[in-house]
């Protein structure tokens, strides 16, 4: 009984486990490569993780609900967009650090459009990408990729805020006691 429950609280862990050990079976090559890949983004993962938490929590600490809620939250309009395309394009690190500040964020009352708006900037549009995309291909390409990308953002941003609902992102643990 305590495997089923390790099995089922686990799954998709043990689902990538049996992945690797059929690829291992099939692909001896393919699955040493892929494990490798996995230890490498793990490590890294060990490494930045604890920087972005102290940073989160130092934020949280810092800066008041009332700042929150009147530069990122839903009265905020186009001052709170602007704001939140600027953290997201000058943003350092990848993706998954922005994850723990935006949940922050939602705490202290960010709108969800807003946070849309941030991940999605800390994605696709960020300044040093930027440049690297003029050097390589050109300023045309780089402004004309850049405003199809924000418009894309603003969309999405929009549509999301009017599907989902602040309450339906979790809160607190996300584990329910038996």
């Amino acid at each position: 009984m305590k495997i089923l429950t390790f099995i089922r609280k686990n799954l998709f862990f043990v689902l990538v486990l049996a992945a690797y050990l059929i690829l291992l079976l099939v692909k001896r090559e393919t699955a040493l490569e892929s494990a490798g890949n996995s230890v490498y983004y793990l490590r890294e993962m060990v490494m930045i993780m604890p920087v972005v938490f102290i940073l989160t929590a130092l934020l949280d600490a810092w800066i008041p609900k009332d700042k929150i809620l009147r530069y990122l939250g839903r009265a905020a309009g186009v001052k709170g967009i602007l704001l939140s395309f600027l953290i997201g394009s000058l943003s350092a690190g990848p993706l998954y650090a922005a994850f723990p500040m935006c949940v922050m964020l939602h705490k202290k009352g960010a709108s969800l459009r807003n946070l849309v708006i941030i991940l999605s900037a800390w994605a696709v549009i960020k300044l040093p990408m930027l440049l690297n995309e003029a050097k390589y291909l050109g300023l045309k390409f780089m402004a004309v990729r850049w405003t199809l990308t924000v418009l894309a953002i603003l969309l999405i941003s929009f549509l999301t805020s009017l599907m989902v609902r602040s309450s339906d992102l979790p809160e607190g643990e996300t584990e329910q006691n038996p």
